[in-house]
């Protein structure tokens, strides 16, 4: 997809960090878009800044981890537009808790936003995509859907799970012309370090010094990219460290484990 001029874009979680720098990436490439998230404030101000840009925007308002919201949101996309060109599953919460402290309602909250969201979004639109032998799915992992850490058992399942659902899904879509791209981000400093939920940790335990990381407008230059250039994954700052130690040393991917339950012990209550 190499011109995204009058292409439609769906993005999930685009209120802030990396699902609004990249609408508003989309936008600049002269896409129109649809956006959702929860937060309605910060859904508007999306919309006001791609209108702006002179595009075209549909924000609505949506649970991701409700399949009939996620069916309302799909069918509304096809009705205003005609077609979604790009879908962009990006919302996603962040859990820390060991796994045992972590209880059913958790597993419930994580997985229901992180993996059923996308699940229930490619369910809907992907029929339309394969039909007309066209489009694009980015899906947002993490590096810990590369290396699994302590303290992050839900997270890391549920970023595996995109991981691995991403890989199968371009294997499979290639033959209908339709890419498909996994985001493996380091840190980024977004929200969801405030909305992180912290279970048998000090709060502290969240904090990330500023410089750390990448930028939401930075991830959103490489997503673009990755569309144009139909690329299978993106990797930023430290995540391409986690991917070659998974891929080279599956010995040091369990010494780093180790010395991270180490870390997260001195900050137990």
């Amino acid at each position: 997809m190499k011109d995204l001029k009058g292409k439609v874009a769906l993005v999930t979680g685009a209120a802030s960090g990396i699902g609004q720098a990249t609408s508003l990436k989309f936008a600049q490439e002269q896409a129109d878009l649809v956006i959702t998230d929860l937060n309605e404030d910060g859904l508007n101000d999306t919309a006001e800044q791609i209108r702006a840009l002179g595009r075209k925007v549909l924000p609505i308002r949506t649970d991701i981890a409700r399949r009939e919201e996620v069916e309302a949101l799909c069918n509304n996309a096809l009705e205003e537009f005609g077609r979604v060109d790009i879908l962009m599953n990006n919302a996603g919460v962040a859990l820390y808790a060991d796994i045992i402290d972590t209880d059913l309602a958790d597993w419930e909250w994580m997985l229901g936003i992180n993996l059923w969201g996308p699940i229930y979004a490619l369910h809907f639109l992907l029929p339309h995509m394969v039909a007309r032998k066209s489009g694009h799915i980015i899906n947002i992992a993490s590096w810990m859907g590369l290396l699994g850490q302590p303290a992050n058992g839900a997270y890391a399942a549920s970023k595996f799970g995109i991981v691995g659902l991403s890989e199968s899904l371009r294997a499979e879509l290639e033959r209908f012309g339709i890419g498909v791209t996994v985001v493996c981000p380091g840190i980024v400093q977004t929200n969801i370090f405030k909305a992180v939920k912290v279970k048998g940790f000090k709060p502290e335990v969240t904090k990330m010094p500023g410089f750390i990381g990448t930028t939401p407008e930075g991830a959103a230059m490489k997503i673009v990219h990755a569309v144009k250039k139909d690329k299978a994954l993106v990797l930023t700052d430290f995540a391409k460290i986690a991917y070659a130690i998974r891929r080279l040393s599956p010995a040091l991917a369990r010494q780093i484990g180790r010395g991270g339950v180490k870390v997260f012990q001195k900050s137990k209550l």
